[in-house]
C-alpha cells in the first residue's frame, strides 16, 4: 500500500542518514565540492524495487520533487515510478533532520511516523538555538544564519523577510528569539550567512 506523509518522512529521513554513514564507511568521506557532488548523486539504496540516491531522497522525495540548487531539472520526471514516494509539498524542517556527515550538519536521530511533526519541530528548534544555526547581533542588526537558509531559501518562503519569520517561529523562547523579534519589528534585520564546516563528523 502507499505510505502516508508521516511514514514517508520518517522512513526517508532515517534511510538518508543511514545511507550517509554507510557511504562514508564504504567510500570514505568526500573531501571537496566535486567529491561531495559525486557522493550525494551516486550513493544509493534500492527501496521498493527503485534506486534512490541521497539527492533523490532529499530533493525528489522530501522536498516534494523540487530541483536542487545547481540543477535545472526536477529529480523525477512525470512518468518516474519514484514520484509516488514524493511528498505533496516541501517539508522545510527536513533540513534540520538530514545529516550530511559534516560537522555543521544537524545531529542524527531516529524518527518515527507517530511523532514526526513533534520530532521535526524539536530538531529545527535545537539547530536554530545553536550557534551553527542562528546568531543574532542586536547592535549590528545582523542575523547570522546557516548556509542551509541560503541554499534552500525557496523552501523557507523565498524572501529574507519570510526566512526570518520562519526562523523566529521555530526558535525556542529565548533571548535570541526576543532579539530577533525586536529586529523584525524594526524592519532592520540583515541576513549574513555563517561558514559551513564540511569537515567530516565521522569518528575514526
Amino acid at each position: 500500500g502507499s505510505l502516508s506523509r508521516n511514514e514517508k518522512l520518517a522512513l526517508f529521513i532515517n534511510v538518508y542518514n543511514t545511507l550517509v554513514i554507510h557511504g562514508n564507511i564504504k567510500k570514505g568521506p568526500p573531501k571537496n565540492a566535486w567529491q561531495r557532488y559525486r557522493f550525494f548523486s551516486s550513493i544509493s539504496y534500492e527501496i521498493g524495487g527503485n534506486i534512490f540516491s541521497l539527492n533523490d531522497i532529499q530533493h525528489g522525495v522530501l522536498r516534494g520533487n523540487r530541483k536542487s540548487p545547481p540543477q535545472i531539472m526536477k529529480p523525477f520526471a512525470n512518468d518516474d515510478p519514484r514520484l509516488k514516494a514524493s511528498l505533496d509539498d516541501v517539508e522545510p524542517r527536513i533540513h534540520f533532520a538530514l545529516n550530511f556527515g559534516a560537522v555543521s550538519s544537524p545531529p542524527i536521530k531516529a524518527y518515527s511516523a507517530e511523532d514526526i511533526d513533534k520530532q521535526l519541530n524539536i530538531s529545527a528548534r535545537d539547530f536554530l538555538d545553536s550557534a551553527d544555526g542562528c546568531q543574532v547581533d542586536g547592535v549590528k542588526k545582523e542575523v547570522g544564519l546557516s548556509l542551509i537558509f541560503k541554499r534552500y531559501k525557496v523552501d523557507f518562503g523565498g524572501t529574507d523577510e519570510k526566512v526570518l519569520k520562519w526562523v523566529s517561529d521555530h526558535l525556542s523562547d529565548s533571548t535570541k528569539k526576543k532579539a530577533l523579534m525586536e529586529l523584525l519589528d524594526q524592519g532592520k534585520a540583515k541576513i549574513i550567512y555563517l561558514p559551513f564546516d564540511w569537515t567530516t563528523n565521522a569518528k575514526d
